[in-house]
């Protein structure tokens, strides 16, 4: 008896608590009800604005740069010194790569711009500015963007910085590309060997060989691999 009495107490507190709850909730609202309509409204004011940027500004401006960059493109490809230059600059008519990265921003054709100024500037031998536009190009595209850390991996090393040299070879070695990776984990390697850092050098060989076959053979790393684990026993 005494138990049923303490159950049914319980229960009327419980359900007193779940009314006195239920009463601020109610309470809370009426007193901000304006503030919180304000604040939603608000928010799908927001959605609304941004959802109409991309589809009316971003897209076009988009498409208007796709367009653009094709003749740069075709320029740097050519790779003389003048049609490098114009790649860069434009030539009156048509825009460069740094006109299209400044014009169009926020859209995806403008990173790709800061990518090709980054390796056209590198094939003029201007190091410090490829190293600049490099930098500005975001991971929009796996497989550029893994291909673009491996090359400022490049420049670093050339300035003699081991560790940014590693850091981004490291960021590169996460890609996928049949090309592109193994050529990163074999350089990461080299940088591992240089610091002595046998374990972590033989690790990225075996990898090379785990995941990209075809490349260790062709790349010829297995010598790589046989010196870097004689060291790393010892």
């Amino acid at each position: 008896m005494a138990n049923t009495e303490n159950l049914g107490s319980k229960k009327m507190e419980q359900t007193t608590e779940n009314e006195n709850f239920v009463t601020k909730v109610l309470s809370f609202f009426n007193k901000y009800q304006n503030l919180i309509y304000g604040i939603i409204i608000g928010i799908l004011v927001l959605v609304l604005a941004i959802l109409a940027f991309n589809r009316f500004y971003l897209q076009k401006k988009n498409a208007e740069a796709s367009a653009q960059i094709v003749q740069p493109i075709q320029w740097y490809m050519q790779g003389d010194t003048a049609s490098l230059n114009m790649a860069l600059e434009g030539d009156g008519e048509n825009d460069g790569f740094l006109d299209i990265a400044s014009s169009y921003k926020l859209t995806k054709t403008a990173n790709t711009a800061n990518y090709y100024a980054g390796l056209t500037y590198l094939k003029l031998g201007k190091k410090d500015e490829a190293m600049d536009y490099l930098k500005k190009f975001k991971q929009k595209e796996d497989v550029l963007w893994y291909a673009c850390q491996a090359t400022i991996g490049d420049l670093y090393d050339d300035q003699g910085d081991e560790a940014n040299a590693i850091s981004y070879y490291e960021k590169a070695a996460k890609g996928k590309d049949p090309l592109f990776t193994p050529i990163a984990l074999f350089k990461l390697g080299q940088m591992y060997e240089r610091k002595g850092d046998w374990n972590k050098a033989l690790a990225a060989y075996e990898t090379i060989e785990k995941d990209f076959y075809n490349e260790y053979n062709k790349m010829s790393v297995a010598q790589y691999t046989e010196r870097a684990r004689a060291n790393a026993s010892k």
